[in-house]
This record gives structure tokens, C-alpha cells and sequence, in this order.
């Protein structure tokens, strides 16, 4: 469960950069809790706020090419949200404003290192994240941000959600895949999508809100044990599925758990319904396995396809550990995603786990009963 929640609210001072310092211990093991979570969330977040933000709001993955992707500009507009960077903040919005937004009111998904834009469509899961926050921002430019944030918000209703025959609605993975049914279960939050109904008042967000314990359990009604990283929609039913061709970064030709599944597993850790984290803590049941807890992908059923390590899927099973109520345990694992990092340091793995230590361990991102 979330700990030191009230200790957070009133930490004030700014971590230097760095993650938290430790043994140069392997993942697989056994790694301290820390005494201080409020404190250690802190640290996360600012060191990916300093290495991977530009002093002009630009999110440069410098591991990666040197590029910037819409995802990075969310999360860095996520994270100075939680621990209150305004300046940070405006900067990163601004930079998107200027250098991502296309006619259609959405981002491009992704801009080179020398500023060009090779493709222009938008992915969703960033879409969604940069409306919801520019919505709730109350800092000095907020009615600008939240003018942005609304006008963000119904692009994607327009463009990125696929509204079936019977009624239903769903998040699609982009423009690109609302006619082919392409669907990302991690793009999806209860939690984030009930809040968007809330701040704009268009009941759409609320019914996908609901829908997100039901679609996730329909993509496990064939034998699946844990939620793939891509979904297909088929006369009004989800099937996990391969990734789409040029689409996924680590393409695979089977349905798996990979990273974009590790983040559903986070989502639904911190959803406001109680069937999520029954679903987040049922998977935990695989995932404190230490081999599968740092894989990068598994098959469905647990078995493993890439061994590799990597912070993120240890971040995961961190959430599921945390819905399960082994706060030690979710701890610990998350200690050992900080390890892997240093390691190997990556963009995203410096990204998920300042985000894995926001959100499980603060409230300061938290909309339930909002």
C-alpha cells in the first residue's frame, strides 16, 4: 500500500540529481527497504527531470538517438506535476506546443534529434496523459493550460477512440488504429480517464473508465495469466496480438508481456476500482518469481522470452507486489529496479521508476474520489 503519504506533502526540498545510491548488487537480489519512500520519490523524479529534460522543455531520450518522443514530453509533464516543478512544467508543455502539435490538435508521436518529424501520426497514451494534466494544472498559466488541455482532450475523442455499434467506446492506440482496431491496453487508466470526465464534463471518459477492469479481463478469458502489450478488436471482443508492423519498438510476432503490458500492471495497481488491483495482485502470483520479475518479456502464461533485464518490468512487479499488500516486498523490488538502472542506465527505465515510486508510494498523483 502507499506509504508515507503525509510525510510527502510536506517535503519541500529538491533532491539533486542521481538515483539513490546503493550496492552494486544485481537486481536478483535481496535489496534493503529504505527508511525514507517520500524522500526517495523525490529523488527519482528530479534525477529524470535533470538528465533527460532540456533547459528548454525538450525530452531527449539519450539513449535512443537522441530523439524526443510525445510519451517522454507526458512524462516529464507528469512528473513536474507530482513534485510541483511549475517552471519545469511550463517548459515542457510550451516546447510541445511549439514543436509537436499537428492540425488535427494532437502531437506527433516523435521528432528526430535534428528536429525533423519523420511521422506525424500521434500515440495516444501521451495524448491522453498531456490533457489530463494540462487540465488539472493551477499554476499561473492555467487558464491557458487548461484551455489547451480541453481542446486536447476532445482531439482525442475525435480522432483516437473507436465507438463500436453496440455503444461502446475505447481508447485505440492512435488515429492510425482506430480503423484497424488496434488497441494498447497500458495507454488505458481508469483512474486518469475518470478524471478527464470529471474536468470536462463528457461522460465518454467515464464510460471508458468502467470499461477498464472488463477489457482487461477479456483479454484473460482464453487461458492468458498475465495482459499482453497489444490488442486487436474483433467483432466487439479483444484478443491479445502480435505487435503492429513498424509500430513497437522491441517487435515481436507472438502476443507477450512486455513493457507496454508492465505499465497496464502499474495502471491497474493504482486504478480506483477494486477489481484492477485484484487483477494487478493476481498477477503478482507470476511475477514474484525473480526470473519473470526481471525479464524484459514473458508469453502469457509466464514463461520467458527475453531474459534480459531491465528496470521496468521490476517496477511491474513492484505494482503487483503493492496491490497484493506486500508493501515490503513492492519496496524491495522497487529498490532493485534502482539497481538495474545504475547498471544500465536508460531513459525509460529512469522514467518508470520515478513514476513507479510516484505513484505507488505518494499521493501526490492521485484522483480516486476526486
Amino acid at each position: 500500500m502507499k506509504l508515507a503519504r503525509a510525510a510527502y506533502r510536506f517535503a519541500g526540498v529538491l533532491l539533486a540529481a542521481g538515483l539513490v545510491a546503493g550496492c552494486g548488487a544485481r537486481a536478483d537480489s535481496v535489496v534493503p527497504v529504505a527508511d525514507s519512500v517520500d524522500r526517495q520519490a523525490l529523488h527519482a523524479a528530479h534525477a529524470f527531470l535533470d538528465n533527460y529534460v532540456d533547459a528548454d522543455g525538450r525530452v531527449v531520450r539519450r539513449d535512443q538517438g537522441d530523439d524526443t518522443v510525445s510519451e517522454g514530453q507526458a512524462y516529464a509533464l507528469l512528473i513536474a506535476s507530482a513534485v510541483h516543478a511549475q517552471q519545469v512544467f511550463d517548459k515542457v508543455w510550451d516546447w510541445t506546443r511549439r514543436h509537436l502539435m499537428q492540425s488535427n490538435g494532437l502531437p506527433a508521436w516523435r521528432i528526430d534529434a535534428g528536429g525533423g518529424i519523420p511521422d506525424t501520426q500521434s500515440a495516444s497514451d501521451a495524448d491522453v496523459l498531456m490533457a489530463w494534466l494540462l487540465l488539472r494544472d493551477d499554476g499561473p498559466n492555467r487558464q491557458e493550460h487548461q484551455a489547451a488541455g480541453q481542446q486536447l482532450a476532445n482531439a482525442v475523442l475525435e480522432h483516437e477512440v473507436i465507438f463500436t455499434a453496440t455503444g461502446g467506446a475505447m481508447l485505440a492506440a492512435g488515429p492510425w488504429a482506430v480503423d484497424n482496431g488496434v488497441i494498447n491496453v497500458s495507454y488505458w487508466s481508469s483512474a486518469v480517464f475518470d478524471d478527464l470526465a470529471r474536468l470536462t464534463g463528457n461522460s465518454t471518459w467515464a464510460f471508458m473508465a468502467e470499461q477498464v477492469p472488463t477489457m482487461l479481463g477479456e483479454l484473460t478469458l482464453n487461458g492468458s495469466l498475465l495482459p499482453p502489450d497489444w490488442a486487436q478488436l474483433k467483432d466487439e471482443l479483444l484478443h491479445p496480438s502480435s505487435s503492429p508492423q513498424g509500430v513497437a519498438s522491441s517487435p515481436s510476432t507472438q502476443p507477450q508481456y512486455g513493457f507496454d503490458a508492465q505499465r497496464a500492471v502499474l495502471w491497474s495497481a493504482v486504478g480506483c476500482s477494486a477489481q484492477e488491483r485484484r487483477d494487478a495482485a493476481k498477477w503478482y502470483a507470476l511475477l514474484q518469481d525473480p526470473s519473470r520479475a526481471r525479464s524484459m518479456s514473458l508469453e502469457l502464461n509466464g514463461d520467458v522470452l527475453n531474459g534480459s533485464p531491465h528496470p521496468m518490468p521490476l517496477v511491474a512487479a513492484a505494482a503487483a507486489a503493492d496491490a497484493a499488500d506486500d508493501d515490503q516486498a513492492s519496496q524491495s523490488l522497487m529498490a532493485s529496479a534502482e539497481v538495474e538502472y545504475r547498471q544500465s542506465p536508460s531513459f525509460f527505465g529512469a522514467a518508470w521508476i520515478a513514476l513507479g515510486r510516484l505513484l505507488l508510494f505518494t499521493d501526490s498523483l492521485t484522483t480516486c474520489g476526486e
